[in-house]
């Protein structure tokens, strides 16, 4: 099973006196929201007092309506400095850092089994991914993508990466000592929390969380191309983000394209059932989880884990980002 994507498409509005009409065509069922920016810039949280074709199960079609009037937030704004991002409603966190905008999608809390599915002994079974365990986790915010060259740039001021020339590929090149100063420095650019996802979160997050169809990769069963990047279809080299299909829960490249650091030291499973769990306190390698564009057909899979030393980032290591809430420090 492939999950698709909503596709919103065609956006076009105009303000007459103090009725905004908005249009736009879509091509399946999906919760719709709108969103404006007033200066060219960062885009507000989604808009309320709305009628027409949004919100939730709007059915698809072109040329559907949404009106508003007397909409507060672009009273006395000039519509030529006005943009309007009709989107499909996932829940999404949008954050910013100065006008580059990423997404942290919500992760609904749950329990789910971890570990290797196939059976022990089966080839491409190893020992490192069992025994299955039940994991329970609260709910957080994973980011839709891998942290892009673009992010790090913004945040760091330079590019450590060996696959450039588009801003949208993600970092590479990067330790996960690295990291944790990017996680730093991000944080207090923006007031949020970030940090690395345990390893369970970025298992269970892989696997489309509650609403996981039990796939071997993210989001399918045996088509890992439509949505990993990895040695039978990359030609030997990172791509930029979102290319391929998202899984259950709006994720990308979740297999495939870069190893993906975690949180936790490497450590080996036991078969009792854990809530939250964060590794060992210590250890000599951190955990690297989703395979990368050189990876075989297994090594892409929900369950697959990797390893390395913290202090090491080669062409094929990468990251995204966890949060716990939404809630911002005080500045």
């Amino acid at each position: 099973m492939v999950t698709r994507a909503q596709q919103v498409s065609e956006v076009s509005f105009s303000l007459r006196a103090d009725t905004l009409t908005l249009t736009y065509s879509l091509d399946r069922m999906a919760d719709i929201c709108v969103r404006v920016s007033v200066d060219g810039g960062r885009y507000t949280e989604p808009l309320k007092g709305l009628t027409g074709a949004v919100g939730a199960k709007v059915k698809p079609g072109k040329d559907l309506v949404i009106t508003a009037v007397n909409l507060p937030e672009i009273k006395g704004v000039d519509s030529a400095s006005l943009s309007f991002l009709v989107e499909v409603d996932d829940g999404a966190l949008l954050v910013y850092v100065n006008d580059l905008m990423f997404r942290m999608m919500p992760v609904e809390g749950g329990s789910f089994t971890m570990g290797c599915s196939r059976p022990k002994g089966e080839k491409h079974t190893y020992a490192d991914e069992l025994p299955t365990h039940k994991v329970t986790l609260g709910s957080y915010y994973i980011g839709q993508h891998e942290v892009t060259q673009a992010l790090w740039i913004a945040v760091m001021g330079e590019n450590p990466s060996k696959w450039v020339g588009n801003d949208s590929l993600p970092v590479e090149q990067v330790s996960w000592n690295d990291v944790q100063i990017f996680i730093a420095r991000l944080s207090q650019i923006t007031g949020y929390r970030f940090r690395l996802p345990t390893e369970a979160e970025w298992e269970f997050a892989a696997r489309g969380g509650n609403r996981s169809h039990n796939t071997t990769y993210p989001g399918v069963q045996n088509q890992l191309w439509e949505t990993c990047w990895y040695g039978g279809n990359s030609n030997g080299h990172s791509h930029p983000v979102g290319q391929l299909r998202p899984n259950e829960l709006g994720l990308y490249d979740m297999g495939g394209n870069v190893m993906e650091w975690c949180a936790d030291w490497m450590s080996s499973y036991s078969s009792v059932p854990q809530s939250s769990p964060q590794g060992p306190k210590q250890g000599e390698n951190r955990i690297q989880r989703g395979g990368c564009f050189n990876s075989p057909t297994w090594g892409c899979s929900v369950w697959e884990r990797n390893w390395y030393l913290p202090d090491y980032g080669y062409s094929y290591f990468g990251f995204r980002l966890v949060l716990d809430s939404a809630e911002r420090d005080e500045d």
